[in-house]
């Protein structure tokens, strides 16, 4: 078994079940620039589709805020936050020192941060893809090393340690959540269609564009239900609470989603009352009983206990 264990083995499922309201229209759009601005629509189908990758990327935005502004116990996963940049590609800047400390161990020296000795590092950096060649030359040339080798391999340290890279996934690591796309039936789920007129706006002017008038496609209604799939989140841990703390922000203030949230739309407000998680421990399940059917043995939790249980 390897170093890397945040989802192996797997001593945690959780199945997270949660229901929205949209309390200003939504439209998730087909990335279309045309005068009839539709939605996403499943081909051969009524419905209409809210991707897993929207779900994800609304509750990434909150869960990058909030990182920030953790108190976390672990002085790496505290470095990889700080470091973690969206622009010019979503990464990690490191820094001249912490490639000092990468190296030093890498080379047979001691860290104050990391918690490797030379064999471990080694092991760690051959589970995220460096060869025993590249490796050597690291440990040789240190910042003369091709390629900026270095600083790549100082990088994937972060990325393993980062409590929104758990959570998400990033260059290194995949993610303990998944988002299942959303399904929409007008008429059928509690949702209405209906279009409304828009003009684009001139950004240089701030006026509004001529013969550039546009029908956007929107929904209103209750009952919109979004399901997560979460593995190996353990109570207590900086990922988990990090997750706890997401859910918190959106029970109080809510989620936004779609296109033209500047403009007022796609609120959506949590039925905290009609949303639960399904939670199963399954270090005892030694032959595979409980993982076969998670929903007859896991703990149903209310919003409130699932955020308790995450803090540990």
């Amino acid at each position: 078994m390897g170093l890397i264990r945040h989802l192996n083995p797997l001593e945690y499922k959780a199945i997270g079940l949660l229901e929205f309201k949209i309390e200003t229209p939504l439209h998730i759009g087909a990335g279309v620039i045309e005068a009839r601005r539709t939605l996403v629509r499943i081909p051969g189908d009524s419905g209409f589709l809210i991707p897993s990758s929207t779900w994800k990327g609304a509750f990434r935005s909150i869960s990058e805020k909030l990182a920030r502004s953790m108190e976390l116990r672990d002085e790496l996963a505290k470095l990889a936050v700080k470091s973690f940049r969206e622009e010019p590609r979503v990464g990690y800047e490191v820094d001249e020192q912490f490639c000092k400390e990468v190296l030093n161990v890498l080379q047979g020296g001691t860290s104050s941060i990391l918690p490797y000795d030379m064999k471990s590092l080694i092991e760690l950096a051959g589970e995220v893809g460096f060869t025993a060649e590249e490796l050597a030359e690291i440990k040789k040339r240190g910042f003369a090393a091709r390629e900026n080798l270095l600083y790549k391999l100082a990088e994937s340290i972060l990325a393993i340690h980062c409590p929104i890279g758990k959570l998400y996934g990033n260059h290194v690591i995949a993610g303990k959540l998944r988002f299942l796309d959303t399904i929409l039936r007008p008429g059928r789920d509690g949702i209405i269609l209906h279009e409304r007129p828009g003009v684009a706006i001139d950004r240089c002017t701030g006026r509004a564009k001529e013969k550039n008038l546009f029908f956007l496609e929107s929904i209103i209604g209750d009952g919109l239900k979004l399901r997560i799939i979460a593995d190996n989140l353990a109570p207590g841990e900086e990922d988990s609470k990090l997750l706890a703390s997401t859910v918190e922000a959106i029970m109080e203030l809510g989620l936004s989603l779609g296109a033209r949230k500047s403009a007022g739309m796609g609120k959506l407000k949590l039925n905290s009352e009609a949303s639960y998680w399904y939670v199963v421990n399954l270090k005892n399940d030694k032959g595979g009983v409980m993982m076969g059917n998670p929903f007859k043995h896991a703990e149903r939790k209310s919003l409130e206990d699932f955020v308790k249980w995450l803090q540990g």
